[in-house]
C-alpha cells in the first residue's frame, strides 16, 4: 500500500518541492514581462521577427537585436489562452523541472539533498520573475544533465533552441567549456590506467567536437552572427544604468548570505577535495568533475551580477554533495517510520501549498505583480496629448498598458545609444529634464509620485492629470 511505503525521506522530498514550487508560482511578473508580451503580441499579428524599435519615439526603427524572440512568441501564445496565471504556471513549471534536474543530480540522501536546498533557496529564488531568463535556468540544468552523462549528442539542437529563446545560451557555452577543461583533467588523473585513459581521451574529443558544434548552433537566429556582438556588449553597457540584478551581489547583505556561503563551501572543498575525486574511478564516471567544473564557472559569473546566482546555487547542491566527505553513519541510520504521520503532514502541506496559489491567482495578489499601473491612472495619460517621458523602469509597463503611447525608454535598453542613456541617468539624477523637453517635444510625464524630474515639471507649472500613492501623471 502507497501509504504504508510514505517514507520520512520521501515526506522530506516533497517538503522540498512543494517549497520550491511555492516560491516559483508566485513568481512576480516584472516590467521586462510586459515588453515580452507586446513583442510577442506583434510577431504572432504580424507574422515578422521585430529586429528593429517600434516602441519609442526617441529609438523608433533603429535595430533592436531581439534574442528572445521565441520566448516572446510562446509568452503571448500562452497568454492568450490562459492570461497571467497560465504564463506564471509555465515560468514557475520551468524552475521546478530545473529543481529536480538538479536534485537527480545531488550524490546524496534525500536528508543532504533537503538541507542543501533548505540552506540556498531564499538566495537562489531572487530572480525568478516571469521573463524568458526562467527557461535559461531550466536549460542550465539540462545541460549540465547532458554533461555529466556524457550524452553529448543532445547539446547541439538544445543550443539552437535556446540561442532563440534567450541570450543566455552563451552561459551554456561556458559550461560546455568547462565541462572541456573538466575532462581534460580527468584524462591527466586517468593517466597511469590505460584503459580509463583512452576512454578519458576519447571523451574529450567527442565533447570538442560538440562544443564547436554548440558555437556554430547559436548562429541559427535571426541575429546571426550579431548575436556573438550584441550580447558581450550589453553586458558592457548595462552597467551604466544601475540595475540589480547587473550588480555584484552585496558581501555582507542578509540576502545574499546563503550564496556567499555556499559559494565558499564549493571552493575551499574544491581545493580540499579535488584531486581526490579525480583520483576516484567512480566519481569521475558519475560526473563529479564535470559538476565542479560546472559550479566554479557559473560561480565566476555569479559574483559579478546577481542575477547569476540562481543557476550557480542550481549547480551547487549537486556539486556540495558530490565533494562533501561521506557522511557519518549516524546520519544515515534508520529510524523508526511513521507513514500515517508522514501522509498526513504531506497532505496538510500540499493543501496549504495549493491554496496559498490559488488564493494569490483569484484575488490578484500584489506580489505577483499582474496589475502594476492603476487603470485610473493609464486613461489619464490617454487623455494628455504629445510626447512621453518616463524612467527605464516603467517603460516595460507602459508599452503593454498604454500601447498607443510610445515611450521614452525602457529597459530593452539595446535600440537606445549609450549618449542617449547617460543622459536619461543625468535627468534622473538631477531631476533637470528641460534640455530632454525641448529635443523631444516632451508634453506628459509618467512618473513615480516622488520623482524628481516630476517636482521639477510641477514647479515648472505643469498640471497633474493623476495621482496616487504611487504614480502621478502630468501634462504641460
Amino acid at each position: 500500500m502507497f501509504v504504508q511505503r510514505f517514507t520520512f525521506d520521501r515526506l522530506l522530498t516533497l517538503l522540498a518541492f512543494l517549497a520550491i514550487a511555492l516560491a516559483a508560482f508566485l513568481m512576480p511578473a516584472q516590467n521586462d514581462t510586459w515588453w515580452h508580451l507586446k513583442a510577442g503580441e506583434r510577431i504572432w499579428t504580424t507574422r515578422h521577427i521585430l529586429l528593429s524599435d517600434t516602441f519609442s519615439f526617441t529609438a523608433s526603427g533603429a535595430f533592436w537585436p531581439n534574442h528572445e524572440w521565441l520566448s516572446q512568441v510562446i509568452f503571448y501564445g500562452i497568454y492568450a489562452l490562459g492570461g497571467l496565471p497560465l504564463l506564471t504556471v509555465l515560468c514557475a513549471s520551468a524552475v521546478v523541472g530545473a529543481w529536480a534536474i538538479a536534485w537527480r543530480l545531488t550524490p546524496a540522501s534525500p536528508r543532504l539533498k533537503f538541507l542543501l536546498v533548505a540552506w540556498v533557496l531564499s538566495a537562489a529564488t531572487t530572480a525568478w520573475t516571469v521573463r524568458p531568463q526562467a527557461f535559461s535556468l531550466l536549460l542550465v540544468a539540462v545541460t549540465v544533465w547532458l554533461l555529466v552523462q556524457r550524452r553529448y549528442i543532445w547539446l547541439p539542437p538544445l543550443f539552437v533552441v535556446w540561442a532563440n529563446l534567450h541570450g543566455a545560451v552563451l552561459t551554456g557555452l561556458v559550461l560546455v567549456a568547462a565541462a572541456c577543461a573538466a575532462a581534460f583533467c580527468e584524462t591527466a588523473a586517468g593517466s597511469q590506467e590505460p584503459r580509463l585513459s583512452w576512454r578519458a581521451l576519447r571523451s574529450v574529443r567527442s565533447l570538442a567536437a560538440t562544443a564547436a558544434l554548440c558555437a556554430l548552433a547559436t548562429l541559427a537566429t535571426p541575429l546571426g552572427y550579431h548575436l556573438w556582438l550584441e550580447i558581450p556588449a550589453f553586458f558592457v553597457r548595462i552597467r551604466q544604468v544601475h540595475v540589480d540584478e547587473f550588480s555584484a551581489p552585496q558581501l555582507m547583505a542578509p540576502l545574499w548570505i546563503p550564496f556567499w556561503t555556499a559559494a565558499t563551501a564549493v571552493v575551499v572543498l574544491a581545493a580540499a577535495r579535488g584531486r581526490r575525486v579525480m583520483r576516484d574511478a567512480e566519481a569521475r564516471h558519475r560526473g563529479d568533475v564535470t559538476l565542479c567544473a560546472c559550479a566554479l564557472a557559473l560561480l565566476a559569473m555569479a559574483v559579478t551580477a546577481a542575477r547569476n546566482v540562481g543557476p550557480f546555487l542550481l549547480v551547487a547542491v549537486p556539486t556540495l554533495a558530490a565533494l562533501l566527505p561521506p557522511p557519518k553513519r549516524s546520519f544515515l541510520m534508520p529510524r523508526v517510520e511513521h507513514a500515517m504521520v508522514n501522509c498526513a503532514a504531506a497532505l496538510a502541506a500540499i493543501a496549504i501549498v495549493a491554496g496559498a496559489v490559488v488564493g494569490s491567482y483569484v484575488r490578484r495578489a500584489d506580489r505577483l505583480q499582474w496589475d502594476p499601473l492603476p487603470a485610473a491612472s493609464v486613461q489619464a495619460l490617454e487623455s494628455c496629448s504629445g510626447n512621453l517621458y518616463n524612467r527605464f523602469d516603467e517603460g516595460g509597463y507602459l508599452i503593454w498598458f498604454a500601447p498607443q503611447r510610445r515611450v521614452f525608454i525602457d529597459s530593452r535598453y539595446l535600440p537606445y545609444t549609450d549618449d542617449f542613456i547617460k543622459a536619461h541617468v543625468r535627468i534622473e539624477q538631477s531631476g533637470n529634464a528641460d534640455e530632454a523637453v525641448r529635443r523631444y517635444d516632451i508634453r506628459c510625464a509618467y512618473v513615480p509620485v516622488d520623482s524628481l524630474v516630476g517636482n521639477r515639471l510641477r514647479d515648472a507649472g505643469w498640471r497633474t492629470l493623476y495621482r496616487d500613492g504611487r504614480w502621478t501623471v502630468l501634462s504641460d
